[in-house]
């Protein structure tokens, strides 16, 4: 097999057992408090810590990257996870009230969201030495699909071994999961793509002792990337809490109705990465994730005008299941390119700053849209309609101004 072949293949499966395994164990989480306590604070709680974790712990996390190998940090914080949940696994045993095992499970968390800041960070700048960047999309695009199969199928599985076998045994699943990527990640090569060994034995440069403030006036695609990250991921929160709410109380679709426009959205996914995945590079990434983004916002006035028109009930389904499809794909569209892009053209050295700074700042948008969704929920079609009208404006604003140079 071709090395690279192979390097793809290794990345992408521990990206898919790591999603899986993650998915189950984080839904079982959610599950076992949403049960077991009376106060939604602890559930709360639970949902505000990746955000939290990611924006204040950025930066220290990319100087971390910055100045070690990249495999080596990701070994260590599997292992490290490893430690912690086994750690769960043994304080669970314990006869203490419930408000300590709550307590003791938002401490784990807190330690999970750090290895997992550092896992998604430390990967995402080792891209450009795994495989040539000729092969970056397919890499991207593979390891996109692995994630939206884990996203699909991951809340069920772990809804349904939490039910079956209990916490402790999702416990002991989720350890498996994470020797298994450790396993497959013990096995990538991270200088494939290196082409001498000067670039293995890289110092640190004076680009690397930059603040993010000082790379970002230098870099206007890092500085279009950032916004982009940050409005997107507000407007999606948003629409995270009104699509919901219209389906469920106003279009009163059912359970399944529901679900099924959820598993629309990852078909949707499938669907663009797999295209993705047999295409070569796309010769204006910017230009098509920035297209992606308007589709992704027309696609939120349409749900928002379903909501609104007299239709039958029918025909807003399919409504709401076509367009979730499209969705789906425009998410995919938007992120791979713009992914294949910055791993390419951001300086190695500084990969680790910018990528988690970029993860940090896209997840502390998250709270806000939640919290602007919340508010005026009760106008969910208002609300699509009138977020998806303000994305589009504030996506391609952003490109006249700074995407369009970097075309």
């Amino acid at each position: 097999m071709d090395k690279f072949k192979r390097q793809i293949y290794l990345a992408t499966s521990a990206s898919l057992i790591s999603g899986f395994g993650n998915g189950m164990f984080s839904f079982a989480i959610d599950l076992y408090v949403l049960r077991e306590s009376s106060s939604p604070l602890w559930f709360a709680g639970t949902q505000i810590i990746s955000p939290l974790i990611a924006f204040f712990l950025s930066h220290q996390v990319g100087d971390l990257i910055d100045k070690y190998p990249h495999k080596k940090i990701l070994s260590l914080a599997y292992i490290s996870e490893i430690v912690v949940v086994l750690c769960y696994f043994f304080l669970l045993q314990l006869k203490v009230v419930m408000t300590i095992k709550f307590l003791m499970t938002l401490i784990v968390l807190v330690f999970l969201n750090i290895f997992n800041l550092v896992e998604q960070s430390s990967y995402q700048a080792s891209v450009i030495n795994l495989v040539p960047k000729n092969r970056i999309q397919k890499l991207n695009s593979m390891q996109r699909l692995a994630a939206s199969c884990s996203q699909i199928f991951s809340p069920a599985l772990g809804a349904s071994i939490y039910s079956l076998l209990g916490m402790h045994n999702m416990i002991s699943i989720r350890i498996v999961t994470v020797l298994m990527s450790l396993v497959l990640i013990s096995m990538i090569d991270f200088h494939a793509a290196v082409n001498n060994e000067a670039d293995v034995k890289e110092k640190v440069t004076e680009h690397s002792k930059l603040k993010i403030r000082e790379i970002l006036k230098g870099n206007r695609v890092l500085l279009y990337a950032i916004i982009m990250s940050i409005g997107v991921n507000i407007f999606l929160a948003i629409s995270n809490i009104a699509l919901p709410f219209l389906m469920v109380h106003i279009l009163k679709f059912t359970n399944g109705q529901y679900g099924l426009q959820q598993t629309m959205v990852g078909v949707g996914s499938i669907l663009a990465g797999t295209f993705l995945s047999l295409i070569k590079s796309i010769s204006k990434p910017v230009r098509v994730s920035m297209l992606a983004m308007i589709n992704i916002s027309i696609s939120l006035v349409i749900f928002g005008i379903t909501g609104i028109v007299n239709i039958s009930h029918l025909f807003s389904l399919i409504v709401f299941l076509t367009v979730s499809i499209i969705m789906g794909a425009s998410l995919v569209s938007m992120e791979i390119p713009m992914s294949t892009y910055m791993q390419a053209s951001v300086p190695k050295n500084i990969q680790g700053k910018v990528f988690s700074f970029v993860f940090g700042a896209s997840q502390i948008a998250m709270p806000i849209g939640t919290i602007i969704g919340t508010v005026f929920v009760y106008s969910p079609y208002v609300l699509l309609i009138i977020s998806g009208v303000l994305m589009a404006i504030f996506v391609s604003l952003n490109y006249l101004k700074n995407g369009r140079a970097v075309v």
